[in-house]
């Protein structure tokens, strides 16, 4: 195998490399069907569109009488319209207007008579109406493919009558503690045992950036073992990190592991703490090896994970890029 652990690759460029080499062999994303109501922060798969107009009929805006604008032309102020009963419907907001009417009076503007209503003003076809679809209408596009729900978005896909949606699916990322020196949580460590709490920071990480985790047993540094954990893990998740072992120590199997099972892009990347990662692909699986040190992990997290954990579930990384673009017009400001 070729050592790339003494390569020191700058982050920017290992980042670039392996995301590359992820993308192009990840094919298609696996979509699975999630209730919309519960599909806040997920990513679309494919664009939704409503099937139903909202609102599907001819609603009231506001508490008052349905009447027919015809009936209405000559109210005014100074010679109120006397509307017998049977002429006009009361409504409440929401409510549906019935067909033969096609204009809403608000109730403060109404006085009650014996009989009917006294109005003071003429009303035109549709006031105080919402018509059919004046929020959706059937067929409208009401999120493209890749969209990240929000709350909001949610409440238009519901409006819309889109009860279901097809979501990119949440990735699982294995990970795989390693070290014969690693033990369990515990109050009464032995002289020479590190309890490990690695994958605790690890998947919490990951599940602030929504991607779900699947904590291994601890692994002994036996290479068959770890050999076997690894080959397990890719098979079972869509990506797998395996902590401690990718220097270039005695036990520190990592990085041959992963070459004998796929191929190693990156073994080593400028970054202090964080130097001594390894990034590779089983298959279509990604598998980073993260440093043993708490913050050399942490720091791949942020720098190589996140952005593999953002493609895999469909959104968007924050590059925090910048263009340089002319306006088409002058932009004035006055201070």
């Amino acid at each position: 195998m070729k050592q790339n652990y003494l390569n020191n690759i700058p982050v920017d460029e290992a980042r670039k490399l392996y995301l590359g080499a992820v993308k192009a062999a990840a094919g298609e994303r696996k979509t699975e069907t999630v209730k919309t109501n519960e599909a806040f922060g997920r990513v679309l798969s494919k664009a939704a569109y409503a099937v139903i107009c909202s609102p599907h009929y001819n609603a009231s805006a506001m508490d008052g009488i349905a009447v027919k604008a015809s009936d209405t032309v000559t109210a005014a102020e100074n010679e109120p319209l006397f509307l017998p009963e049977g002429s006009f419907c009361v409504v409440d907001t929401g409510d549906a207007i019935p067909d033969e009417y096609d204009a809403v009076i608000m109730v403060e503007d109404i006085t009650g008579k014996e009989g009917g209503v006294l109005i003071y003003a003429s009303a035109h076809p549709w006031q105080n109406v919402r018509q059919i679809g004046e929020d959706i209408c059937m067929g409208d596009m009401l999120a493209p493919s890749f969209t990240v729900l929000t709350p909001q978005l949610c409440g238009a896909l519901l409006a819309g009558g889109v009860p279901e949606v097809e979501c990119i699916k949440i990735p699982l990322f294995g990970i795989i503690p390693t070290g014969d020196e690693i033990v369990s949580p515990t109050s009464h460590p032995k002289k020479g045992e590190i309890i490990e709490f690695n994958s605790v920071i690890f998947s919490g990480m990951l599940g602030e950036i929504d991607a779900d985790s699947k904590v291994y047993d601890i692994v002994p540094d036996k290479k068959e073992l770890l050999t076997a954990a690894i080959r397990q893990a890719a098979e079972e998740c869509d990506a797998v990190l395996v902590l401690a072992g990718s220097s270039a120590g005695r036990d520190d199997y990592t990085s041959d592991i992963i070459d004998s099972l796929g191929t190693v892009l990156v073994h080593g990347i400028a970054a202090k703490p964080g130097k001594p990662a390894v990034l590779g692909l089983i298959g279509k699986v990604p598998v980073v090896g993260l440093p043993g040190y708490p913050v050399s992990g942490i720091v791949v997290m942020n720098e190589i994970v996140k952005p593999v954990a953002d493609f895999l579930s469909g959104k968007a990384t924050d590059n925090s890029t910048y263009i340089t673009a002319k306006a088409a017009r002058s932009i004035g400001f006055r201070l």
